[in-house]
């Protein structure tokens, strides 16, 4: 028995990481672009800036528009810009609760009846 002759283009050399790669155009796999494995998808952090979107409507956005170009970028095959962009949405996010508690407490004191020492007596 002979040993069937196989196109060189066919096999090509892998590292552990890639086992599971193909170059078959019709398999598609997360983590797999084009033959290469670009690695498991960042958290873009979505359900934090739609939370944070319901906590401020005015700041919220901003994270998430970062979640959503992190997801494009991972989407594209770009590893490093889609962990840039989900660490600027988690930012914006930990920025927009902490602002947002800021302003609450700040609105909170202002319409409570009770005074307190140091404020003005009108």
């Amino acid at each position: 028995m002979t040993t069937p002759t196989i196109n060189p283009d066919f096999l090509y050399p892998v590292t552990s990481k890639q086992v599971l790669v193909t170059r078959d155009p019709v398999f598609v796999r997360q983590g797999v672009i084009n033959g290469h494995y670009i690695g498991r998808m960042p958290n873009n952090y979505l359900i934090v800036a739609l939370i944070m979107c319901v906590i401020n409507p005015v700041l919220g956005p901003i994270g998430l528009i970062f979640s959503i170009m992190s997801e494009r970028s991972y989407r594209n095959g770009d590893l490093k810009y889609a962990e840039k962009w989900a660490m600027y949405s988690f930012s914006c996010s930990m920025m927009t609760f902490i602002a947002s508690v800021i302003i609450y407490i700040a609105i909170g004191f202002t319409l409570s009846p009770y005074r307190f020492k140091g404020s003005s007596s009108y």
